[in-house]
């Protein structure tokens, strides 16, 4: 009797991985696009084809539901963010990582999910960056913070590379890099614009030589 019943518990637990999964997929794509307040429940029943008695049952409120978004791929996306980092770490060992490894450890692989990893992590990429440039004011208040360890870990390497740097020029710099990652993952396309199509924020390689020039000597200025 109970063999029996191991090949339904395994089925009925397939079915709500699935159903969590495509609630997840359609909430992390619409957060993205039209943000917290401009996505109900509704919306994500409508795209995702899921019943929104089964969304509460499986996460509660929207705010649940956000919440999920942001950590279903938070450790792979930070396994990520830190990888090119050790690895300089372990190549220039006791010496200072030069300041534009820096810049590509921290940029390259947040815009290389962006664009071109699939539809997924451009949605969660960019729902990220709509977090972090939403108001500190408004609410709801999203856990988001288990990627503090993440830029201080970078904090603490710019500041060997630049140690003669005043601490609070230092934490501007990484700021307005900060900042420069995240209009570009929000898909914005103000240099797209403004060049007349002279520019293309989508080429990634490209971003990343500009990135990596302006922001590598704007550091070494600081000092």
């Amino acid at each position: 009797m109970g063999a029996n019943l191991q090949p339904k518990a395994r089925s009925d637990q397939q079915r709500s991985i699935e159903t969590k999964n495509k609630i997840l997929n359609a909430a992390e794509e619409l957060f993205s696009l039209h943000g917290f307040y401009g996505t109900s429940l509704r919306d994500i029943h409508s795209l995702s084809g899921i019943r929104i008695s089964l969304c509460y049952y499986h996460f509660g409120s929207k705010e649940d539901v956000l919440q999920a978004v942001v950590d279903r791929r938070a450790d792979v996306h930070q396994q990520a963010l830190l990888e090119i980092l050790n690895e300089h770490k372990e190549f220039y060992g006791d010496k200072p990582i030069p300041v534009d490894k820096l810049v590509e450890a921290y940029a390259r692989p947040i815009l290389e999910r962006h664009l071109a990893h699939g539809n997924g992590w451009r949605n969660y990429t960019r729902l990220m960056a709509y977090l972090y440039s939403e108001s500190a004011h408004l609410e709801p208040k999203v856990q988001i913070h288990k990627y503090d360890q993440v830029i201080n870990q970078f904090i603490a390497e710019f500041r060997k590379s630049i140690p003669d740097v005043n601490e609070s020029a230092l934490h501007w710099g990484i700021y307005f890099l900060r900042s420069s990652v995240i209009n570009l993952l929000l898909d914005t396309q103000l240099v797209d614009d403004q060049s007349a199509g002279l520019c293309d924020s989508g080429d990634l390689e490209n971003t990343m030589e500009k990135l990596k020039w302006f922001f590598s000597t704007g550091f070494q200025q600081l000092i």
